[in-house]
């Protein structure tokens, strides 16, 4: 698969098609709107393209210091002139993001000049901004959540339009480039594998399809990192269903508790409930034994009077399995606990 990523992104800018919206300024300064440095994934075409009128402007005014182009004479010089067809359709909207947020001066300067006619000059605050991208591309970290965060959000785009979404076509889109430069197939490769293990995405590495887990990061969460680190955040709110006269620790955080008197029937039935959705966010062949103790829980808890004894068979064997949960779930699966633990508690 990397082999033929490198291949085909070789084929690239030139094909990446054009945008018309805009989000502001605020998103190039953080990694120009593809999550890089803490910026939301926003794959806004006129962010890249922003992005790049700072890196060029910066290189420019090293090579010519003193000396104010326009956008059409710095890319010659600099010899980018294959990102024209990009660059031109956005170049007034960029611009003016770009001063907004006061990292270049007035760039009409002389005859009201528009589009590549203007004139491009970096403020201090555009040269740092500038120098700090080329330090960004260096954090292989910062890289990697990025590509990870960009290629979740491109497919669930792609998905939702009902276009396809075979990873090579991810350089066609803002998605595909990180702080102005493009992933490398080893990237986008490495993001793949990551999220599919994860069950974040499913299909295969080639042509990759979202997963339900996966649409509820984009929609809910603010990337990929928060998301399966949701259950390890402090301040978590547990309501406890049951009779529980002890003190409660998740993931050794400060837990807000709420008791109510609930009879240990229901509490059976929440555990179930709890233990079922807990096993769906597991890879395929790990969920019918969840969903197999879950389902025999259910009935006992139908029952007036539970058997005890199997019932108690049956939640060591729930604790068995929360116990052995992956490693990036382990919080979650503590969190499932709570009512196992208060169930035992009252069982006595």
């Amino acid at each position: 698969m990397q082999r033929r990523l490198e291949k085909e992104l070789k084929k690239y800018p030139v094909r990446v098609p054009v945008q018309a919206e805009v989000t502001g300024g605020g998103a190039i300064a953080n990694g120009g709107g593809n999550g890089a440095g803490g910026g939301p994934v926003t794959g806004s075409t006129v962010e890249l393209v922003a992005g790049w009128l700072l890196d060029w402007g910066y290189a420019y005014s090293k090579d010519k210091p003193g000396l104010i182009p326009s956008v059409a004479e710095m890319m010659t010089e600099l010899g980018v002139e294959e990102f024209v067809p990009l660059v031109e359709p956005h170049v007034a909207t960029a611009m003016d993001a770009l001063e907004g947020a006061g990292l270049i001066k007035d760039p009409v300067m002389s005859f009201g000049s528009r589009g590549m006619g203007l004139s491009i000059w970096l403020t201090e605050a555009g040269r740092r901004e500038a120098a700090t991208r080329v330090e960004r591309r260096r954090d292989n970290l910062a890289r990697r959540t990025g590509c990870r965060d960009a290629v979740l959000r491109w497919v669930y785009e792609r998905n939702a339009n009902g276009e396809s979404t075979e990873i090579t076509e991810i350089a066609t889109s803002p998605y595909g480039w990180f702080n102005g430069e493009l992933y490398s197939a080893a990237d986008l490769a490495g993001a793949v594998q990551f999220l599919r293990e994860r069950r974040l995405l499913g299909g295969t590495d080639e042509i990759p399809t979202i997963e339900p887990a996966g649409t509820e990061c984009v929609e809910q969460y603010g990337g990929v990192v928060e998301f399966l680190n949701r259950g390890d955040g402090a301040g978590v709110n547990v309501t406890i269903m049951g009779n529980n006269s002890g003190q409660l620790a998740v993931a050794n955080r400060d837990v807000a508790q709420n008791q109510t008197n609930m009879n240990q029937v229901e509490a059976l039935a929440i555990f179930a409930k709890a233990l079922r959705e807990f096993g769906q966010l597991l890879p395929a062949e790990q969920r019918p034994e969840y969903e197999e103790v879950a389902t025999a829980l259910e009935r006992e808890a139908a029952k007036a009077e539970p058997n005890k004894g199997w019932v108690k068979s049956l939640l060591d064997r729930a604790g068995g399995l929360l116990e052995g949960a992956p490693a990036n779930l382990h919080n979650l699966a503590q969190v499932t606990k709570v009512v196992f633990d208060i169930y035992n508690q009252a069982a006595g």
